[in-house]
């Protein structure tokens, strides 16, 4: 009787603990606790409506409670790969993207070594 109300108790403390945050390593900065799964999500919604950037989202960094950078890549071409950077932030609730912060770099591979040289 005692050991099914553990696992219980045990679970439910899992489940709590594993919803209150965002998954382990999707993000990452100084205010990372602070980025709820809802939070990632939004984000992640607001920047597959954004035309300008692609939506292919590698990197989340909260660098304060309000305000997330994000780095998007896409392969551009076979030897070429476009990464965006831009701020994200949180006004009354919403995460809106800062589309004056977007800056793109292009980065070349050199296909004979799969070594990569970057082109600003």
């Amino acid at each position: 009787m005692r050991a099914p109300l553990a696992a219980g108790i045990v679970c439910g403390l899992l489940l709590m603990f594993s919803t209150s945050g965002a998954r382990s390593g999707e993000v990452s900065g100084p205010f990372a606790k602070s980025v709820s799964t809802s939070d990632v999500t939004q984000i992640k919604t607001a920047v597959s409506k954004e035309r300008s950037v692609s939506h292919n989202v590698k990197k989340i960094e909260a660098v304060r409670p309000d305000k997330v950078v994000i780095q998007t890549t896409s392969r551009t071409a076979v030897d070429e790969d476009t990464t965006y950077d831009f701020n994200v932030y949180r006004r009354a609730g919403k995460w809106t993207i800062d589309t004056n912060s977007i800056q793109v770099s292009i980065e070349k591979r050199d296909l004979r070594t799969n070594g990569q040289t970057f082109i600003r």
